[in-house]
């Protein structure tokens, strides 16, 4: 349990996670973007309801979450989020590797 609270706490006081940090903050001061994603994740949830019922419905929620994917992969914060988050678990991933 001792190499996975040192590892917690190597991470935490890393300036990966302190970037992640700040990156995570910026997205949570754009509310377009947090709004964006919740409303793309109850779309995925009702597509995925409607699909399993094969209500044909699903197709056209498809088509609308695919366009709000599109507007929120073109949003430059969001883009940086995602360029952080993966720096992130590379980060993580290294520290899995060496430890």
């Amino acid at each position: 349990m001792s190499n996975i609270n040192k590892l917690f706490n190597d991470i935490k006081s890393s300036s990966l996670y302190d970037e992640y940090n700040k990156i995570g903050d910026i997205l949570k001061k754009d509310s377009s973007i947090s709004k964006l994603m919740t409303e793309i994740n109850k779309l995925q949830s009702e597509a995925l309801c409607l699909e399993y019922d094969n209500n044909p419905k699903y197709i056209e929620i498809n088509k609308l979450i695919e366009e709000k994917v599109n507007i929120l992969n073109n949003n430059k914060v969001y883009q940086e989020y995602l360029r952080e988050i993966n720096k992130f678990n590379k980060g993580i991933n290294d520290e899995e590797n060496l430890g």
